[in-house]
């Protein structure tokens, strides 16, 4: 496969598929090279360097293909020349002395072979950066270390410049609240009493303006139907990120969340998708703002009391203590949340 089959076609490769065509890898490759993107060599392993640079073109270039290879990408990456890329590119200074780690984890957790000791007044060129868990996840320009570019740096130890304009750390407003659509599982052609995961998923694809694939019935139904001819498993979270990767868009899950997590992702406009036992069977709510007492969020059966469910309400931007998420959600330390994006 090359570009050039991409054009005026209605293909679509993620970075697995991507990674998967040697040729296509190395087309892209040298491409992104070309283009002051990507660090030499072309070796035709599209891994996380060569994916993170796909997607920093995709962002200058405003292709408008979230997380997939598609005909407008393939065209600009075809045209495209050195000078139509804006020449600033994000800076990322240690003011601390500092680990890069390999998870965003305490370094105590860490073997050596997975952290590296980064002097502060340090900086790097990037190609990509997210906040994630209390750090910054890093795709290194030029440095690499102990074999990879793809690093976390504890937030507080490290900052980002695009031009001299501080990016990271930005202070979150003290309430956020996103204008998610809200979607009830109740009106569901399949399983209205048990589909409040493909429900909350629809309500943030929608959110991020991900195309449907079909253009009757409802978003929901539509990927519930998508999960059966898939093979996943709605009760799955990772079969769940799967669902929302395949449509197109980024689905960062972890078992090990925290509500500062939940809350700068919001404030960066992007929902979560939260895991908790609000039934004995388990439930799935979408994050859609905060304050300083609790999230706002779409509950798709309705409101939630101690006592049980009052589906007769709807459960658009209820506000739910973070005392109730912690019992609820939080009860045995873990906080399973699917953070969702372009």
């Amino acid at each position: 496969m090359r570009l050039q089959n991409f054009l005026n076609s209605k293909i679509r490769y993620d970075s697995r598929a991507i990674a998967a065509d040697n040729e296509l890898s190395r087309q892209i490759q040298s491409r992104l090279i070309d283009l002051g993107l990507l660090k030499p060599p072309v070796d035709g392993v599209f891994g996380p360097l060569s994916t993170a640079a796909l997607h920093r073109f995709q962002t200058l270039m405003k292709c408008g293909e979230p997380g997939f290879l598609g005909a407008i990408t393939a065209k600009k990456l075809i045209e495209a020349k050195p000078a139509d890329i804006p020449t600033p590119r994000p800076i990322l200074k240690t003011t601390k002395d500092t680990i890069f780690k390999s998870k965003p984890l305490a370094s105590s957790q860490l073997q050596e072979s997975e952290k590296q000791v980064i002097p502060a007044g340090k900086e790097f060129e990037l190609l990509a950066f997210v906040p994630i868990r209390g750090h910054i996840r890093v795709a290194l320009r030029n440095e690499s270390f102990k074999g990879s570019g793809i690093w976390y740096v504890y937030g507080g130890h490290a900052q980002v410049t695009l031009d001299g304009v501080l990016l990271y750390p930005k202070p979150n407003p003290p309430t956020v609240r996103l204008g998610i659509p809200y979607r009830s599982q109740l009106d569901n052609f399949y399983n209205p009493t048990g589909a409040c995961n493909v429900t909350s998923i629809a309500m943030c694809l929608d959110f991020l303006r991900v195309p449907r694939r079909n253009r009757s019935g409802q978003y929901e139904d539509e990927l519930y139907e998508y999960a059966i001819a898939k093979g996943y498993s709605r009760w799955d979270p990772y079969d769940l990120a799967k669902i929302v990767r395949d449509y197109g868009a980024q689905d960062y899950y972890t078992e090990n969340a925290t509500i500062d997590d939940v809350q700068d992702w919001l404030a960066s406009g992007n929902p979560a998708v939260i895991h908790g036992y609000f039934t004995s069977f388990g439930h799935i709510i979408v994050a859609a703002g905060y304050d300083s007492e609790g999230f706002f969020v779409h509950d798709p059966y309705g409101e939630w009391f101690p006592g049980g469910y009052d589906t007769s309400v709807s459960g658009s931007y209820l506000h739910y203590s973070y005392r109730l998420i912690r019992s609820v959600c939080m009860a045995d330390g873990n906080f399973w949340v699917h953070f969702i994006s372009k």
